[in-house]
């Protein structure tokens, strides 16, 4: 049997990472702190992959260096570690993977071997040092908060409709962390600057983007909702009136916009495409109908689907929806489901040459702690992965699918990998502070939305109806 295209050649990546490594003389070094980039434009705050949390953007580092918007001295500091051979905390997801032992392979290896935005640059990377006026190869923006969602775990400093409820309501009293804190944020000076026209981060990237698109490999924009954004669009007709070659466009959407709105997204797709590299969208999703629609407040899972169809079948036979699953605890139950309508739509559209559109990455969610897979009781985790992966493997070339649209074995890889943290060691008291927070979080999610957790997920009716 013939090796899918899809499918990673995990000995090549391994032996690029061992070269990176070794010309680098360092086993913690990662080409994404220096290479990938993630700046939050509304907060003036930045990490390099989406694992480090965010840390603030000085305003008097950019003031005369836009590139400050990445190269932070935080940042630079934790490069010198990296080629000092030390473990950043700050990139603990990975830490803990290659932790675990066996061939489970950590997002590390993943990013910096990536033949496009890293593994080109390590002597790039390993000429400049802690790079002081780097400009990454792969930039991902967020303009501003403006979202019509508010998904469970995400917080009022990316969604507009995250503030709006907790200046309503105030924030989730009686979980540890008090979810939705808005005096936490403050303290963190990450509030969000809605006047975009005078927010001075907004204004160093347009400063540094002359500079930046000339030796840009991937540019990204997130959000909130980037097709909310007036600078989303800004950027599309700049991009339209300039294609480069060799420049790759991303863009991250709930599909859930206004149709008009959609359909002009997909005409501006359709125009800018053919002329650049590639033109990716990413949208999020980790379960079934209207269990996928409490974890993500606002959603309509049938138009979620509906959409993702529709712009399979109004682009090329080459265009792609990027799926991003951030796996939680309330995932379990209907995952498979989802898979088969990831599935359902691979065998729809897969049909150029096996090619792909609809790929798929499995991300475990790790904040709110108490979202954490981790926390559900070990007969449903036990439960519900099994019948994940049995349907995984019963539609993979592990069993010898053949169909146009299958799972392919990074995938496997990954549930695998999935299910051996969700079985990780926990401490009993952490355990029962997550317990704690489960209950009063979801019971006061519940009021607040008027919907009903222990009705879309009776596996969970014991810790929501648990005494304190």
């Amino acid at each position: 049997m013939t090796e899918n295209k899809n499918e990673l050649n995990i000995n090549n990546m391994l032996f690029r990472m061992k070269e990176v490594e070794e010309k680098s003389g360092s086993s913690s070094m990662c080409i994404a702190k220096w290479m990938q980039s993630t700046v939050y434009l509304m907060n003036g705050t930045t990490h390099s992959c989406h694992h480090p949390a965010v840390h603030k953007i000085p305003l008097s580092e950019i003031k005369d260096n836009p590139s400050a918007l990445h190269n932070t001295s935080f940042k630079r500091a934790q490069r010198e570690k990296m080629l000092q051979g030390k473990r950043p905390s700050e990139c603990q997801y990975c830490w803990q993977i290659e932790d675990l032992g066996g061939n489970h392979i950590s997002d590390r290896v993943y990013k910096s071997t990536d033949e496009d935005w890293a593994y080109p640059y390590l002597e790039k990377v390993l000429k400049e040092k802690v790079g002081k006026n780097n400009i990454p190869s792969y930039l991902e923006v967020a303009f501003d908060s403006t979202c019509n969602m508010k998904c469970m775990y995400c917080t009022p400093e990316i969604s507009t409709q995250w503030m709006e409820e907790v200046k309503k309501f105030g924030a989730y009293e009686g979980t540890t962390h008090r979810v939705g804190n808005l005096e936490w944020i403050k303290s963190q000076d990450r509030i969000p600057m809605l006047d975009t026209e005078n927010n001075p981060y907004i204004k160093a990237f347009w400063q540094w983007w002359p500079d930046l698109y000339k030796e840009l490999k991937t540019f990204r924009i997130t959000g909130g909702e980037p097709l909310l954004s007036v600078n989303t669009w800004k950027v599309l007709d700049v991009i339209k009136a300039n294609p480069r070659k060799d420049f790759s466009l991303a863009i991250n959407t709930n599909l859930q916009v206004h149709p008009q709105i959609l359909n002009r997204f997909i005409n501006y797709y359709n125009e800018i495409a053919p002329n650049i590299k590639s033109f990716k969208v990413y949208t999020s999703a980790e379960a079934h109908g209207a269990q996928a629609e409490y974890i993500r407040f606002g959603m309509n899972y049938d138009s979620f689907l509906y959409n993702i169809k529709d712009f399979l079948k109004r682009t090329h036979a080459n265009s792609q929806i990027n799926l991003m699953i951030t796996f939680n605890v309330l995932s379990l139950s209907t995952f498979d489901l989802f898979l088969k309508d990831i599935l359902s739509i691979r065998r729809e559209f897969n049909v150029n040459n096996g090619f792909n559109r609809l790929p798929m990455m499995i991300n475990y969610l790790r904040w709110p702690e108490f979202q954490n897979v981790r926390v559900a009781p070990f007969d449903v985790k036990k439960k519900y992965i099994e019948k994940i992966k049995e349907y995984m493997l019963d539609n993979s070339s592990v069993r010898g699918c053949d169909e146009a649209g299958i799972f392919y074995l990074e995938e496997v890889d990954q549930v695998n990998r999935l299910e051996l943290y969700m079985f990780s060691p926990m401490k009993s008291d952490d355990l029962k502070r997550q317990f704690k927070d489960f209950k009063v979080f979801y019971r006061e999610y519940d009021k607040r939305k008027n919907i009903s957790m222990k009705n879309l997920f009776p596996e969970y009716s014991a810790l929501y109806e648990a005494e304190s």
